[in-house]
């Protein structure tokens, strides 16, 4: 099977230290890909440059058998590359309904005024609906972003990821700041959304109880290198990775 998306050699340097180093990393699709390791290792640095938020100093990124290195993210986007971020990316003020719509319409590349005549709009609207009652906000649609819980946040960000109707999907930190029943809900809905919308997913993610109950296969990172890959059971019974990261986490 031919991977999604892969790298060859990816390099990435702030002075002298390489926060990701030499990476050739293959992720194949449709199956659910967590990058786990200690603070600093390079995880999120490593989606940046995936997604087209940081630009390599080394090295290539293929999405299929297309180069898109220095791609934009935009670009990235239209051909079903998505992401969430560690920091909320929502709009406040807007309603959770206009969210989506908004994430929708951006797809459709009909986001000028895009509220202004929305029975113009109406597969759009459809789409939103639907995506609401995907992710299970669509008693919280008319309530400003700001409006609701922590945990919904997290999922309406989710909302918006898929609301592109991505192919990859990147998730830094979905659990992010959620007591456990809220960490719990956000996991059964990636779970969905993955076996639904046949996406694949990859995590950044510190929770190891969100990591093995998820993945498929685990990647893990230090100091910007991949020091070790493999399906979780294989994970869990490295002894490099015990001494270096997971110890008793396990």
């Amino acid at each position: 099977m031919k991977p999604i998306i892969r790298t060859e050699d990816l390099g990435k340097y702030f002075g002298e230290m390489a926060a990701v180093h030499a990476v050739n990393l293959n992720v194949q699709q449709g199956l659910f890909t967590s990058v786990i390791g200690p603070n600093g290792a390079g995880k999120t640095t490593l989606i940046n440059l995936l997604s087209g938020y940081l630009l390599p100093d080394t090295g290539r990124i293929f999405f299929r058998d297309t180069e898109i290195t220095r791609w934009e993210p935009h670009r990235r986007v239209k051909i079903g590359i998505s992401r969430s971020f560690q920091v909320m990316n929502i709009f406040p003020r807007m309603t959770v309904f206009q969210n989506i719509l908004l994430a929708v319409l951006s797809r459709l590349n009909k986001n000028s005024n895009p509220f202004s005549s929305l029975k113009s709009q109406k597969a759009a609207v459809e789409e939103a609906e639907k995506i609401l009652n995907e992710v299970w906000l669509w008693k919280e649609k008319d309530h400003p972003a700001s409006q609701i819980s922590h945990g919904d946040q997290r999922l309406l960000e989710l909302g918006i990821a898929v609301a592109t109707d991505p192919q990859l999907c990147f998730l830094d930190e979905p659990s992010s700041g959620m007591n456990p029943i809220e960490r719990i809900k956000v996991l059964e809905l990636v779970k969905k959304l993955a076996a639904e919308r046949k996406t694949t997913f990859v995590i950044v993610e510190h929770d190891m109880d969100v990591v093995f109950s998820l993945s498929d296969r685990i990647v893990v990172m230090n100091r910007g290198k991949i020091l070790a890959e493999g399906k979780p059971d294989e994970i869990r019974g490295n002894q490099e990775v015990r001494d270096i990261y997971l110890g008793e986490e396990i």
